[in-house]
């Protein structure tokens, strides 16, 4: 009887370390340049290129830590110099956004209802990282 309970609970902590090892945040890169940027991250494991995000174009994706390898210093770049470090915490939220600004600099990360300014011709916007734009 007590080695079918042992085997129970070691199961139980099988089936919970394999839903939770590992943390994940979805990441957005805002591109407000009017040039395409190639998207890298860095994280422990190593560095993987995520794609292109086009001139004015937004895109997504999802950035998978080891829990034990937090808390984990991680990157994303932009090419031409844009890029950000952060670190992913197992307090960090399950979305970021990040920015490339039309000057080429990286800004992030930002939380659902931060508020990244650009300034344009057209006057500022004002963009909410989830996802509303407003122009003033």
């Amino acid at each position: 009887m007590k080695t079918n309970h042992l085997i129970a609970v070691a199961l139980l902590s099988a089936a919970v370390c394999a839903g939770g090892c590992t943390k994940t945040v979805k990441i957005t890169v805002m591109n407000h340049t009017d040039v395409s940027r190639q998207i890298q991250l860095t994280v422990p494991d190593g560095t993987t290129t995520l794609g292109a995000v086009g001139p004015n174009s937004t895109m997504s994706s999802t950035l998978k830590v080891q829990t034990s390898d937090l808390p984990a210093s991680c990157n994303l770049s932009a090419g031409g110099g844009a890029s950000q470090s952060f670190t992913v915490t197992d307090d960090s939220p399950s979305a970021w956004w990040f920015h490339v600004t039309a000057d080429g600099k990286m800004v992030g990360p930002l939380g659902k209802n931060d508020i990244h300014t650009e300034t344009e011709d057209r006057g500022k916007i004002e963009i909410r990282s989830d996802p509303k734009m407003l122009l003033k």
